[in-house]
């Protein structure tokens, strides 16, 4: 999802008295019909690496840079917290483990999206200090071609092993943020973030 409908889809779900700032980040894009398939082929796109790291890098170096402008405007850096759709959930949890600002994110929502790969690998990264002050909700849809049930499953576990608190919502859709899950993710963020 780019920058600017993100930022309208916030104004519906999070609370009034929130400083909202929304990145565009960069992303790869499937091969048509491969976005299923065990070896997965990406598309890549200027200003996309293939390799993961720097792309994690880059979004790293975007939040960063969004989080000082939103302090230069008031934001309070003990409260920031994280709202992201589809593939940039999975860059937003790690950097919950070492947040760019040095301090926890107070909360983090995540719509449709997944999580660190390495978080299932044979050694996955243990939970730090600052992602143990951290309540997450992440929301997935039951028909969504990229996360679909059987990968989703473990979800909440996952995020309950690393962070303070960890709800997993599921609703009727495909790929896209459900708007039946925005009075609960508004309830959330007013309760959290």
């Amino acid at each position: 999802m780019r920058a600017a409908p993100f930022l309208g889809l916030m104004r519906r779900f999070a609370p009034e008295r929130f400083l909202l700032v929304s990145l565009q980040g960069p992303h790869s894009a499937f091969a048509p019909g491969a976005e299923l398939s065990a070896k997965g082929e990406r598309g890549f796109h200027w200003g996309v690496s293939e390799t993961a790291l720097d792309n994690q890098a880059t979004h790293r170096a975007c939040l960063e840079a969004a989080i000082g402008w939103a302090a230069r405007r008031g934001g309070d850096l003990a409260r920031v917290s994280l709202a992201g759709f589809s593939q940039p959930c999975s860059f937003d949890y790690r950097a919950a483990l070492d947040p760019p600002h040095g301090r926890p994110f107070r909360a983090m929502v995540a719509l449709c999206g997944g999580l660190p790969g390495e978080w299932v690998g044979p050694e996955p990264p243990a939970p730090t200090p600052f992602s143990r002050e951290t309540a997450v909700l992440h929301v997935s849809t039951e028909s969504d071609p990229y996360y679909p049930p059987d990968r989703i499953a473990p979800f909440e576990g996952l995020l309950a092993s690393r962070f303070r608190s960890a709800r997993h919502l599921r609703y009727p859709g495909r790929h896209h943020a459900p708007s039946a899950a925005f009075d609960a993710v508004l309830a959330f963020l007013d309760a959290e973030g």
